[in-house]
């Protein structure tokens, strides 16, 4: 699709679409906002329609899949298939790579919108001219806002941080998945979770930064040079499986 789109990554799990009805509340609450118009598709046809993608395009069963929902500004849907997990569910990823802080705004804030992920990968290519592998992006007084189109994280201590939410995210049901999915998980995990801004100057008080998406934590090794651990980002992506208990 190249015309202005929401999107959401819905995570496929052995025939199970996690968090489907919260993925079209906030589909339906950005098509509100921008498109003036509602998404309610029927949610049995919809959950069929993605596990039959999966199936055609040969998704194992034994570890997770990722299915890509795209609503354009006419109100159509499109499904794609966007490639399987290495692992069995959300997942603590052995790759932790390094960020580098990247200032620039986004339209409509934290909507989920092709006009985001443009940018993101934009900020990305920024980042690999500095020697980093992603970007985290940040406003003008330095304060990390996200990592691409996740939410980020902090770890001081005992204590999960992360930004508070924009304004333009009213309800609860609509917000970032990630983000209330880390934030039960900590709980799991015995965490203090907080929203309480971070960013660059903080940097040397901070123990740990990672991000959530629909593949589960990744922790960064580095951000701008600064040296960071994981123990408890691990913690948490063991946190999350256990929010979604196995049949």
């Amino acid at each position: 699709m190249t015309d202005l789109h929401l999107y959401q990554i819905l995570h496929l799990h052995r025939g199970e679409v996690r968090m489907l009805t919260r993925h079209i509340a906030r589909l339906d609450y950005f098509a509100h906002r921008i498109f003036n118009r509602s998404y309610t598709p029927d949610l049995f046809a919809l959950r069929n329609r993605i596990v039959t993608l999966a199936i055609a395009n040969n998704y194992p069963t034994g570890v997770s899949g990722f299915i890509r929902i795209a609503l354009n500004s006419e109100g159509k849907e499109f499904l794609t298939a966007i490639g399987t997990s290495l692992y069995d569910g959300y997942a603590f990823r052995s790759l932790m790579p390094d960020a580098a802080s990247v200032c620039y705004e986004l339209p409509f804030g934290e909507a989920p919108t092709s006009a985001h992920e443009i940018a993101a990968d934009l900020a990305n290519r920024q980042a690999q001219r500095h020697g980093a592998q992603i970007a985290i992006r940040c406003d003008r007084s330095g304060i990390f806002r996200s990592v691409g189109c996740a939410p980020i994280f902090a770890v001081r201590g005992y204590t999960v941080l992360t930004p508070p939410l924009e304004s333009f995210v009213a309800q609860p049901t609509t917000q970032n998945i990630e983000q209330e999915l880390v934030r039960r998980a900590a709980e799991i995990a015995g965490l203090e979770f907080r929203e309480e801004p971070f960013g660059k100057i903080e940097l040397p008080q901070l123990d740990e930064l990672f991000f959530a998406d629909h593949r589960g934590i990744t922790a960064f090794a580095h951000c701008d040079s600064h040296p960071l651990m994981s123990l408890m980002a691990e913690r948490i992506a063991t946190g999350l499986e256990r929010l979604f208990p196995k049949k």
